[in-house]
């Protein structure tokens, strides 16, 4: 049986997801989060996005995350866009709890 390769694509979705689920049921942290405003909410998800993947970048460059493609600048922009899909994804599919629905209001 062959292991999960754990490359950095992998890793920036997992980590965009986890971060997206984290502001979604995180207590305290959820409802804070919902009360913001739009343009906040959105500079605070691609700013913690960017330093996952610059994270991953870094990670990848050390030999931590074992690749196997040349540690670049395209890798950094490519595990961003992963990053933001897969957080997307998880955002739009994960359903709000109460307390986020009245503190939106």
């Amino acid at each position: 049986m062959n292991p999960i390769p754990y490359t950095p694509d992998l890793i920036s979705m997992v980590v965009g997801a986890v971060i997206s689920l984290l502001f979604n049921y995180f207590p305290g942290l959820n409802t804070w989060f919902s009360a913001l405003r739009t343009e906040v909410k959105s500079f605070i998800m691609i700013g913690l996005l960017a330093v996952a993947s610059v994270a991953i970048y870094l990670l990848s460059l050390y030999g931590i995350v074992e690749i196997s493609q040349p540690v670049d600048w395209v890798l950094v922009l490519r595990t961003f866009i992963l990053a933001v899909v897969a957080n997307q994804s998880a955002y739009v599919i994960a359903p709000q709890t109460s307390a986020v629905k009245a503190a939106k209001q």
